[in-house]
């Protein structure tokens, strides 16, 4: 199993912080891609301000919520990645802060409103104080990314790393086969529709064809990759057809979709499905419940 290592390509000493962020940005993504299409519409008037505020402050939150999983990170580079994209997020909030001054000037230049000077220390804050705050943690922030960005990106990314990362979906089936075989007393069979460097990884979601099954105590299960997801299937939901093959109308998506994804993720969310199965099992006597929710 390939570790993954820091590695200089594309991000030298003469490279600055934000070139890993421009170059996750530039891979196919919905969400950039949205935005983008936004800014390119035209922003014009006050809904339009809000709405990207408000779009800009859920999105920050939205991070929160990915990294608290406990996947959302495989190696450092990972996290190197995502630190350049918000210190970028930071630089960007710092340019919206002075750009929101500006745009408050220009309602004073028009007449709609006054800018007294700032009350001061001790006093109640007026639209002085508002404008002079806005200029002053803009001016911080934008200080604070200077000194730290840079080194901060670069060690992250300069960290070694052993995560064993596939470089394929076929890698990624093998792998889980041995951790599963590893971290269970029952039978773990790799089925192999291919011989060993004959798979070119296509990337049209169904995977190299190869397959792994699990022996549990009162059932067979099925790891596999399809419709561009991970599954399991159980073999008492399977269908035999009259030619002699099985359909499966249910199956149990894993948590993570990335063809090249952790193995360790992958095993520990089948080993928690049998693990919920193996509990339904005891709590029922010889009967077990089979959802028939398609996730």
């Amino acid at each position: 199993m390939p570790s993954h290592q820091a590695t200089a390509a594309g991000f030298d000493d003469n490279a600055p912080f934000n070139a890993l962020y421009e170059r996750a940005a530039e891979a196919p993504n919905d969400l950039v891609s949205e935005v983008r299409t936004a800014v390119e519409c035209g922003m014009c008037d006050p809904r339009d301000s809000v709405e990207m505020a408000c779009t800009a402050a859920e999105t920050t939150e939205a991070v929160v919520t990915a990294l608290s999983n406990p996947w959302s990170l495989y190696t450092p580079q990972d996290a190197a990645t995502v630190a350049s994209a918000l210190f970028v997020q930071l630089q960007h909030s710092a340019d919206a802060l002075q750009e929101l001054g500006r745009a408050v000037g220009r309602i004073a230049e028009r007449g709609e409103a006054v800018v007294p000077a700032p009350a001061g220390s001790g006093r109640l804050g007026n639209l002085g104080d508002a404008l002079e705050a806005l200029r002053s943690v803009s001016e911080q922030i934008h200080g604070l990314v200077d000194q730290q960005a840079s080194t901060t990106v670069r060690a992250l990314h300069g960290a070694p790393s052993a995560a064993p990362v596939p470089a394929d979906v076929h890698q990624t089936v093998v792998a889980v086969a041995g951790l599963l075989a590893e971290q269970r007393d029952q039978a773990v069979k790799l089925s192999r529709s291919h011989e060993d460097g004959a798979y070119e990884d296509p990337d049209d979601g169904f995977g190299c064809g190869c397959h792994v099954q699990i022996l549990g105590s009162e059932e067979e299960y099925t790891f596999y990759r399809g419709d561009s997801e991970w599954a399991l299937t159980r073999e008492s939901d399977g269908q035999r057809l009259s030619d002699g093959s099985t359909i499966y109308h249910t199956r149990e998506t894993l948590s993570t979709t990335l063809r090249t994804a952790h193995p360790q993720q992958l095993a520990e969310d089948i080993l928690r499905i049998i693990a919920a199965d193996q509990d339904a099992l005891e709590g029922t006597g010889s009967l077990r419940i089979v959802s028939t929710d398609q996730r």
